[in-house]
């Protein structure tokens, strides 16, 4: 009886080379386009939550027109249907201890409402080496008449996504 025996053989160190090469090639495409997918989603978030907050005081107001109330600043965020989870309530002074990255705090002094952002951004408000997206408050008047509440930036803590 002949039995032939074969050696089976793994993968040769050039194969494996190769495979390192062009999982190192898709590693450097892939994770830049990751990290700007990132930034653009949190932008998304941010510009949600915005508007939501903009409904909110938009039903308020309404609501006290037609009821024959007046108008006050107040945090908007107990208006929402649903407070957002990454919501830390209202904090005085806020700082990046009580307010981590990716939450909001709203801040009576001021009338702000405040986010730490994940990703980095130009401007804001710098408190401690954190900055801050920040919106505030304001009521809109005609004549002595409030006649509605806005969220606005101000010109002082203007900022940009990096």
């Amino acid at each position: 009886m002949n039995c032939k025996i074969t050696n089976s053989r793994g993968f040769t160190l050039v194969e494996i080379i190769i495979v390192i090469v062009v999982i190192g090639i898709l590693a450097v495409t892939a994770i830049p386009k990751f990290l700007e997918l990132r930034s653009q989603a949190e932008q998304a978030a941010v510009s949600t939550m915005v508007s939501s907050l903009e409904s909110a005081m938009s039903i308020y107001c309404s609501r006290q027109y037609v009821n024959g109330g007046s108008m006050a600043i107040h945090n908007v965020f107990n208006d929402l249907s649903n407070i957002p989870e990454n919501y830390n309530g209202e904090n005085d002074p806020v700082n990046a201890t009580n307010t981590p990255p990716g939450t909001w705090s709203y801040r009576a002094s001021g009338n702000w409402i405040m986010y730490n952002p994940r990703q980095p951004i130009t401007g804001g408000w710098n408190n401690g080496g954190t900055r801050f997206i920040i919106y505030q408050i304001q009521t809109v008047t005609e004549g002595s008449d409030t006649v509605g509440l806005r969220l606005t930036t101000t010109p002082t803590y203007d900022y940009s996504w990096n």
